[in-house]
Parts: structure tokens; C-alpha cells; sequence
């Protein structure tokens, strides 16, 4: 097979052979060209109606020729990791969108991770269409492009999976009306926009730069190593973060809104997802009238922050406090059937895997 860079060598070299005079033909088939310059040789050995008709064939058979996926055909959808981590966020949104799905519990670095993400992290979502979902472009004809592909990191996914339930809903008018409002909003919209900056601050602010930092650098210290100050300064950047997103919710009359105008949606999976997380490791507190305890209290059990003073010693780290609107909003977000349902899953999963534990 030729690569790109080797095809289009080999084109041009055969397109200057076909317009040389016979006497310089010798010169261009020299043996020692590299080998997709001598397969020009064997093109050119071929009569006029011959060449015309493979390089038809090869411009129709080349990966730059634009494809378009059947949208009416649903994949079929294999969802990778443990719901313990942030595949969850991925299991709870395929809930949402009730989407049908395989799941394959698997750890970081595993050989199964490795397997469908390159460097083995979780989650992923290998996405598999049938043979005919391929369509091209320019001609409708069916193409034999890839029809399976892998979607990396929890936010695309989710973003993926609401764009891909709106496209299958608008392709199929027979649908019924609550599968068309997605959980992610359509392309190029005010709202989309919206969504787009909600999600990449929650990944960064407070998913990568204050969450990640601590389970790297305590909960997987023997992997990544200790850093305390890291860890200090990024439970510091999460309380910003925080109060960044709460400002983003209202309340309305009893009840506390979402993050976008038109109601729940993948963006709230993710924040709410992301403050379960720091509940956990006690970050932030569980209830409001806990918020003032120390997290040696209610969070005995789980990981939680130093705080280095001026000689270096451990000082207990009290969580943030959590405000009658941000826990009415996250029992919302709990509350919804798509979480428990998802919660579920996760559970037996556990419980099967300490099954499986037990018996080794």
C-alpha cells in the first residue's frame, strides 16, 4: 500500500513520464528510484484507457474523498472503564439520552484500555457503525471507509452522544419528541456557545488543575509521587472555581436552576459529577449544616488535603462550605432517574468485582 506522500510522488512522476518525449523516458524509470517511483513504472506500461481507468479508481478509493455517516442508523456503542472514575459521567449521560450500550469495566493501563485508548486512560467509547451507515459525499455511493472509531475524555463523549441523539432524532421524523431535546445544544448557536464555555472551565478549573491534583498526587502518590503545596494550592484553586460555576445557578422560587436556560443538560452531569468528587475527599462539605465542621468528622474515611504551614507540618483542611442552593441543586441532579439508574450499575459493578476478588 502507498502512503499518501508515496502516491501522489507516484502520480506525479507518472503524469511528467506520460507527457516526455520516448528518448527521456529512460531517465525517469531509472532502478534506482524509490519503490512508489518504480510502481510508475509499471503504470506506465499499461495503454492509455488502462491508466485512466486506475486513477479513476484511486481518486474514488482515496482517504481524502469526503464521507458522510447515515445518521437514521444508530451505532452500536462500548462504553470503557470503571464507573467509579469518570466513566460514570458517561454511563449516567447514556441514561439520560437512553441510548443503548455496552459496558466493559476496566481499569487504567489496563490491556484492555490500551486496547481501544493509546495511552490506556479511561474512559472511552468505541463508536461502530454497520458496512452501509458510510456514505460519500459526492456521489451517495456507499464508501469503504472506516466505519468504528473511538471518542477520548468524558466531556467529548458526552458532547459526542448529545450531538449524535439530536442527529439521529432530526433524521428520523417518526421520533418521538423527548428524544429530541439532547442535553447538548446544536452547533453554532448562543446556546451551544454557552455550553462550550461551561464545559471546558469545569474540565480545566476544576476537573484538571484542582480534583486530578489531588488524586495524583495523594490518592496515586506511589505513582505520580507526593506534592503537598500542589495539593494545597489546587484545593485553593477549586474553592474559586467553585464559586465561579454556583454563580452560575439561580433560584427560583423552592427549586434552584441549571446551568443552561432550557433546563438540564451534559454540562450539569459534569459539575455535578466533578462536586460528588470533592465531596468524597473532602473537599466539599455533604450538608449545609456540616459546612463549618472539620473534615476529620464526616470525611474520616476518605483522602484529605495538607496544608503545609511555615515548618512544614500537615494541618486538617476543613471543606468548603456547601450553600442551600448548591445542595438543593446537586439532590436535583441526584435525584433524576437517569443518575440512579446509572448509580446502579455502578454498584454492581463493584459488587462483581469484589466477587471476582474473593474467589482469587
Amino acid at each position: 500500500m502507498l502512503s499518501a506522500m508515496g502516491f501522489k510522488s507516484f502520480l506525479s512522476t507518472a503524469i511528467a513520464a506520460i507527457n516526455t518525449p520516448n528518448g527521456k523516458l529512460r531517465n525517469l524509470l531509472n532502478i534506482n528510484v524509490p519503490i512508489h517511483n518504480r510502481t510508475a513504472a509499471a503504470f506506465l506500461s499499461l495503454n492509455d484507457s488502462q491508466r485512466h481507468k486506475a486513477m479513476r479508481s484511486s481518486s474514488t478509493t482515496s482517504s481524502s474523498s469526503p464521507s458522510k455517516l447515515d445518521l437514521t442508523i444508530l451505532p452500536s456503542l462500548t462504553l470503557y472503564g470503571d464507573l467509579n472514575m469518570r466513566p460514570f459521567r458517561n454511563a449516567w449521560m447514556l441514561q439520560e439520552l437512553q441510548l443503548p450500550y455496552k459496558h466493559v469495566p476496566c481499569k487504567p493501563w489496563s490491556r484492555v484500555a490500551k486496547s481501544v485508548h493509546p495511552l490506556g486512560k479511561v474512559p472511552a467509547l468505541l463508536v461502530e457503525y454497520p458496512p452501509n451507515a458510510t456514505k460519500n459525499v459526492e456521489d451517495n455511493a456507499t464508501s469503504n471507509g472506516e466505519n468504528s472509531f473511538a471518542v477520548m475524555e468524558s466531556a467529548a463523549i458526552n458532547t459526542y452522544l448529545g450531538d449524535l441523539s439530536r442527529e439521529h432524532a432530526n433524521s428520523n421524523e417518526n421520533e418521538t419528541n423527548h428524544r429530541r431535546f439532547t442535553l447538548v445544544p446544536p452547533p453554532a448557536t448562543r446556546e451551544r456557545a454557552k455550553y462550550d464555555s461551561l464545559v471546558s472551565f469545569i474540565m480545566t478549573e476544576i476537573d484538571s488543575q484542582s480534583l486530578w491534583i489531588h488524586r495524583k498526587h495523594s490518592d496515586l502518590s506511589n505513582v505520580f509521587g507526593e506534592a503537598p503545596v500542589a495539593v494545597t494550592e489546587a484545593r485553593r484553586q477549586f474553592e474559586k472555581a467553585l464559586g465561579a460555576m454556583e454563580a452560575e445557578l439561580r433560584m427560583e422560587g423552592e427549586s434552584c436552576s441549571h446551568l443552561l436556560p432550557d433546563g438540564f443538560s451534559a454540562a450539569d452531569i459534569l459539575f455535578a459529577n466533578c462536586c460528588f468528587w470533592a465531596q468524597q475527599i473532602g473537599w466539599l462539605a455533604k450538608k449545609v449544616e456540616s459546612s463549618h465542621q472539620s473534615s476529620s468528622g464526616d470525611h474520616s474515611n476518605s483522602a484529605s488535603p495538607g496544608l503545609q504551614d511555615e515548618k512544614d507540618a500537615p494541618v486538617a483542611m476543613e471543606p468548603v462550605t456547601l450553600s442551600p442552593k448548591l445542595e438543593m441543586y446537586l439532590k436535583m441532579c441526584r435525584c433524576r432517574p437517569a443518575f440512579i439508574q446509572a448509580n446502579q450499575q455502578r454498584k454492581m459493578q463493584s459488587e462483581t468485582s469484589a466477587a471476582q476478588n474473593s474467589k482469587l
